[in-house]
């Protein structure tokens, strides 16, 4: 029993507590039944008080009679109910106009005292009613009187009697309390001093041993046995030191074993790791698709040191493994490039590559040949969590590959995944900025060149007309038009081809080449247009490329509103509303519907195009004899000029 340090702590615990526990309901109850004997006590004293009070009251004679006897009854009545409260228990009078409950006494010296106050009380009242129905004439009342006189002071010397019972019987309780007490206090003592006994013997000697043993750990003593006696906890202790000294000494043994060879396994470790970062670093700096996978391929075989590499790319809904890259012989046997795969093959579920000493182990590329299977490493080329191929190094030796070529491998697989999909992302990322200038260029041509040719279309049938009726004049100014025309568009062309050249073009305010746009073709059209801008609106701040697609949409809705709307008057509104910018063209013209576009045009869908690219919309509102306004939205933020 005991056996456990815990245990007897417990044990030493809960009797301290119960120790306490009892005391401290030995003061209460000592408390409450001081409490009921002070109670006791006081009403015991009343009572005698009372007597003395009846006596004198009886004694009286004045012309006060009824008031002594309404007094004297009431006294009475007190005596009488207080007297049976500490014979027989129950509730008993207290001033002011209150009443406590009293037990009954079990003392057989109390109440024989209380039965003899109950006797001497009866006598009491007798003679009371018989001074009280005296005559003060008749010579028997002093000698009644004389009588009430005598039982009045036994009966305050009964209830003096019961006073001092009651106190004697409260101090044995007291008595008896402070005994409780002190017994406590000694039980109190001899608990903590086997508790400080059983601490120093189950807990602080034993832990002093296992020190000591620490000690001898730390000194490189790992030959002495630990072997601490004590609780259970402590053995337990003890044991697990003694297994640590065990695996320290298995441990230095192997370690010493392990120093011989440590030098040159480090300087290899060291190479393989400059090797497969700078390999990693040709890899990743090349943005070329098919030369990162032949250099992958290349670099896996020779950093492995292996006789053939393989780079497989997952197509087909990742249903099949596809060869890409291959270096390295295939003992003249046909190899197939494409393998169906299953994505719960181990390789493809796995984190890092797996080495293996035949091709049906791991689920691999399965494109090997036959004599390369014999030992070879696969491993998964992952982009975060998807895998997009699989890297396979195989040799014609069994067991070449150690667990060190399976990191090298997975590290040079997860860096070939990252360099491909770069090169990709680059391919693609060519490919888009290709197609993007391409229709840069094409909108370019249709909004400038196309719109200055269409117009010298059309000058030169109107001037070849006035020739023909011998409008020589008309003709002439139409030709100076023309001229002006032509010297404008190869203005324009050029500025395209400097623009083209040029990387960091000289900024103007969106506002004053707006404003130059609509006099010029004001100028070209000899149209009447009413400019009109609103104080304060932002433009230096709006990128560059954003105010090219915005001079271009106006251009392209001053052109149709001048060349096809017939408009007599037109009005362009430079603002901002609602948190964007806006340029509205208003005519007066002929209109159309905007949901039929005529075969051949494609200035509406060339301008919905430009808003598009710069993240805003064009609202065209319009219909046939009605007039047209078109307004091109775009994001623009809440600075001032």
């Amino acid at each position: 029993m005991f056996q456990s340090l815990q245990a007897r702590l417990i044990f030493l615990f809960v009797a301290f507590v119960l120790l306490v526990v009892v005391s401290v309901g030995a003061m209460i109850w000592g408390s409450e039944t001081q409490r009921q004997d002070a109670l006791v006590i006081n009403l015991a004293g009343r009572q005698r008080m009372l007597a003395q009070q009846m006596t004198r009251l009886a004694l009286e004679a004045d012309s006060r009679k009824s008031a002594v006897d309404a007094a004297l009854l009431e006294a009475e009545a007190v005596f009488d109910r207080t007297l049976y409260a500490l014979r027989e228990g129950g509730a008993a009078p207290y001033p002011p106009d209150a009443s406590v409950t009293l037990q009954r006494p079990t003392d057989p010296r109390i109440l024989s005292a209380l039965d003899q106050v109950a006797q001497t009380w009866s006598d009491f009242r007798t003679q009371l009613y018989k001074l009280q129905w005296a005559s003060r004439s008749n010579p028997i009342f002093w000698l009644t009187r004389q009588t009430f006189e005598d039982e009045a002071a036994t009966l305050v010397e009964a209830a003096d009697a019961v006073v001092r019972l009651l106190e004697a019987d409260a101090t044995a309780k007291i008595n008896r309390l402070r005994a409780m007490q002190m017994s406590f206090l000694v039980g109190a003592l001899v608990l903590l001093g086997v508790g400080a006994w059983v601490t120093h013997r189950s807990a602080l000697t034993p832990l002093k041993d296992l020190s000591a043993a620490a000690d001898r750990l730390g000194g490189n003593d790992l030959e002495s046995p630990i072997q601490v006696t004590g609780p259970r906890e402590i053995r337990s202790l003890s044991e697990s030191f003694d297994a640590m000294r065990k695996n320290l000494a298995a441990s230095r043994l192997e370690l010493l074993d392990l120093t011989t060879t440590l030098e040159a396994r480090v300087a290899q470790r060291t190479r393989e790791l400059n090797a497969l970062s700078e390999v990693s670093h040709e890899i990743s700096s090349q943005l070329d698709v098919s030369h990162v996978l032949t250099s992958v391929t290349e670099k896996a075989r020779t950093l492995l040191d292996a006789e053939s590499a393989r780079l497989c790319l997952l197509e087909d809904e990742d249903q099949y493994l596809t060869l890409k890259a291959s270096c390295g012989a295939q003992t003249g046997e046909t190899v197939e490039r494409r393998s169906a795969i299953n994505r719960a093959s181990a390789v493809l579920a796995s984190q890092r590559a797996l080495v293996c000493s035949h091709a049906g182990c791991v689920g691999g590329c399965g494109l090997l040949a036959e004599a390369h299977a014999a030992s070879h490493v696969v491993a998964p080329l992952r982009i975060g969590d998807e895998v997009i191929g699989a890297l396979c190094v195989s040799s014609s030796q069994p067991n070449h590959f150690s667990a060190e070529a399976a990191d090298v491998a997975t590290k040079l697989a997860n860096t070939a995944a990252v360099a491909l999909q770069n090169a990709q992302l680059f391919a693609q990322a060519e490919k888009i900025a290709t197609l993007e200038e391409r229709n840069r260029i094409a909108a370019d041509m249709h909004d400038g060149l196309g719109q200055m040719l269409s117009y010298l279309g059309l000058m030169t049938d109107q001037t070849v007309d006035l020739l023909a009726a011998s409008e020589d004049a008309k003709a002439l100014a139409n030709l100076e038009r023309m001229r002006r025309t032509i010297n404008q568009a190869t203005h324009q062309v050029r500025a395209s081809i400097q623009q083209l050249m040029d990387g960091a073009p000289r900024e103007r305010k969106l506002r004053d080449r707006l404003q130059e746009t609509v006099r010029e073709i004001e100028g070209k059209y000899q149209a009447r247009i009413d400019w009109q801008a609103e104080e304060g609106v932002l433009t230096a701040a709006i990128p560059r490329a954003v105010t090219e697609q915005i001079l271009n949409v106006t251009r392209e809705m001053l052109e149709n509103a001048c060349r096809h709307a017939a408009a007599q008057f037109i009005c362009v509104r430079f603002g901002r509303e609602n948190g964007h910018g806006f340029v509205r063209i208003e005519d007066d013209g002929r209109g159309f519907d905007p949901a039929v576009q005529p075969a051949g045009h494609f200035g509406l869908r060339v301008m919905t195009a430009r808003a598009a690219h710069i993240g805003g919309k064009l609202l065209i509102e319009s219909a046939p004899g009605a007039g047209t306004s078109v307004t091109l939205l775009f994001p623009h933020g809440e600075g001032r000029s």
